[in-house]
């Protein structure tokens, strides 16, 4: 082989002319010959390339390079697949138990590698607990109890959503390796004691308008709305907190879209309407808070995403709260416990009769509700594993929810 500048010649000694090595041909993959009466010319992007020939065949040269890219496409081919196959079968498999004692839900994920507990990232908000493993895994659950926790699959991660968390402990466990979460729950106080200090009670009956006939009007209730004008619209996550994410869509995106579509539509029935995000911005929990405050709306719903295909709808927990702590900051949610029931009432009907998706009620201790004034409910909406959010099935939600809006006030 001779260079000259940006030619090289290639002289193929006669009676070894097809002897080449498979890899001096794989340069001729897709480029431009020029054959003439003793040499065949290949353009290598800037490079001239001359094979120098001896009566040749052209036909057999390209005979020649088509059964060795064929011989290469196949192996790519087989390659991908035995790829494919392996990572299935080299899955790790991960073991689901769970056991509760008092009000601590112990779940204990057992692998058969040390490398998918210590390399595990556990996230936590609300109810939902996400476990990132480092790499695929397939799932053996063991005699789940789905009344107190739901689990869910995506990818190489695994999402719980865990009824009435309040916060998790993470233990890494050697021989075997068990990644256990101990989930501290919110425990729930029976329905009929805190009813005695309902703050509505204490409001005296007023009497009626006609003179002289005796009746009286049932007594106002103090949270009691009698016209909603002012509604406020949470968007949960944004900017780096994305909350349930896949390679086809994220949480804080479609939070977002549904807000802004109900925004909308609720602006054109004639309410003021404001979000604590309007676009992908990082929000804390603590701005959200203060901002609701700032606003004093007479109705407040913050917008998540389930890991499940049901909607859920959370209202704030019922606390015994006394005298001296009904009008901490801390407990303004609990003067609008009824009207919250009532407005995630309201909303789950007008969904289930939309959707015919199951709706779950669940009662839970979290702050943007807790810290809110107002009648306030978060609404988790189905998982996209399951349901399309496409346009139209957003504008339904939307109208829907405007439609339980409207009826609960004019109940």
């Amino acid at each position: 082989m001779e260079g000259m500048g940006q030619d090289v010649h290639i002289c193929i000694i006669p009676g070894d002319k097809f002897s080449i090595k498979p890899y001096l041909f794989s340069l001729f993959n897709h480029r431009t010959l020029y054959l003439t009466s003793n040499y065949l010319k290949v353009s290598i992007k800037t490079v001239n390339v001359f094979i120098i020939c001896d009566k040749i065949s052209i036909t057999a040269f390209y005979r020649n390079i088509q059964k060795i890219m064929k011989k290469r496409l196949f192996s790519v081919v087989f390659l991908l697949f035995v790829l494919l196959i392996s990572s299935h079968l080299l899955a790790e498999e991960v073991l689901l138990r769970h056991g509760l004692k008092d009000d601590v839900l112990r779940i204990v994920l057992q692998t058969q590698t040390d490398r998918y507990v210590t390399r595990a990232k556990v996230y936590s908000t609300y109810s939902l607990v996400k476990v990132e493993f480092p790499g695929e895994f397939t799932l053996q659950p063991e005699g789940v109890d789905y009344d107190r926790f739901e689990f869910n699959k995506k990818g190489n991660n695994l999402y719980l959503n865990i009824r009435n968390l309040r916060w998790i402990k993470l233990i890494r466990l050697k021989s075997p390796p068990r990644l256990v979460i101990d989930a501290y729950l919110k425990r729930i106080e029976e329905p009929s004691k805190p009813e005695t200090v309902r703050p509505e009670r204490e409001s005296p009956p007023v009497k009626a308008e006609g003179e002289g006939t005796g009746t009286e009007k049932a007594p106002e209730k103090k949270g009691q709305i009698k016209k909603i004008k002012i509604i406020l619209i949470d968007p949960g996550h944004g900017g780096r907190q994305l909350g349930n994410y896949s390679s086809n869509y994220n949480e804080k995106s479609l939070t977002l879209r549904v807000g802004r579509t109900l925004r909308y539509m609720l602006r054109r029935r004639g309410y003021r309407v404001y979000m604590t995000r309007t676009d992908d911005s990082t929000v804390s929990l603590m701005k959200r808070i203060f901002y609701i405050k700032k606003r004093h709306p007479h109705l407040m719903i913050s917008f998540h995403l389930s890991t499940s295909n049901n909607f859920v709808i959370y209202t704030e927990s019922e606390q015994n709260v006394g005298d001296e702590q009904r009008y901490l900051f801390r407990y303004s949610q609990q003067r609008h416990l009824q009207e919250s029931k009532a407005l995630s009432k309201a909303i789950g009907e007008a969904l289930l009769k939309s959707f015919n998706i199951n709706v779950l009620y669940r009662q839970m201790d979290i702050p943007i509700l807790a810290y809110t004034d107002a009648p306030a409910v978060i609404v988790e909406l189905p998982n996209p594993e399951f349901f399309q959010y496409k346009r139209k099935n957003i504008n339904e939600i939307a109208k829907t929810i405007l439609k339980a809006i409207t009826d609960y006030e004019q109940n």
